[in-house]
């Protein structure tokens, strides 16, 4: 791995990000995130939403060629309190997200996160992807995984970790 940046490109592989795929990225921050996942998906659109605009605005300019050509898209808001629809209405397509992700965003290792489990269901294709990556691509502790698995098992989902270097991938796979 070379730089902290390259930690979304394991990321990504954990995902098994594909091209083409409708991807939303819960909380990208400034931006790092967007550009390397987007330069995966071929034809495919990342939608980013996040609830400071100071971060929308560095994302935007950090991916301006990626949003200029399509591939990436801002949304500003707080996941839980932006509406399912409103995300789902930047895919221009009447369809559901194949992957939604997030990193180090601590509403989901930090509290019941009700609202915003709510709101990934609603985005999520019937055969999508839900998965919560963390780490800094440098040495560190890394989160308990024990809260994280009774989280997921409150919102109805299994908890899947796989780790390397100090990252974290928890895939939430729905309990049926």
């Amino acid at each position: 791995m070379s730089g902290p940046d390259a930690r979304f490109d394991w990321f990504a592989d954990t995902m098994g990000v594909r091209a083409g795929e409708r991807v939303l990225e819960l909380g990208p921050g400034s931006g790092a995130s967007l550009q390397r996942i987007a330069a995966r998906l071929g034809d495919g659109r990342i939608v980013g939403v996040d609830r400071s605009a100071t971060a929308i605005a560095r994302a935007g300019l950090r991916c301006a060629t990626e949003i200029a050509d399509g591939r990436v898209r801002l949304v500003e808001g707080e996941i839980g309190n932006t509406e399912a629809a409103r995300l789902l209405d930047e895919l221009d397509s009447g369809t559901r997200f194949d992957l939604i992700f997030a990193v180090n965003v601590n509403l989901f290792w930090t509290g019941p996160a009700t609202a915003a489990w709510s709101t990934v269901r609603e985005c999520l294709a019937p055969t999508g992807r839900f998965w919560l990556c963390y780490g800094y691509g440098t040495p560190g502790p890394m989160p308990p995984t024990d809260k994280l698995t009774e989280r997921f098992a409150a919102a109805g989902f299994r908890c899947t970790v796989t780790t390397a270097n100090n990252l974290l991938a928890a895939r939430a796979t729905p309990i049926r």
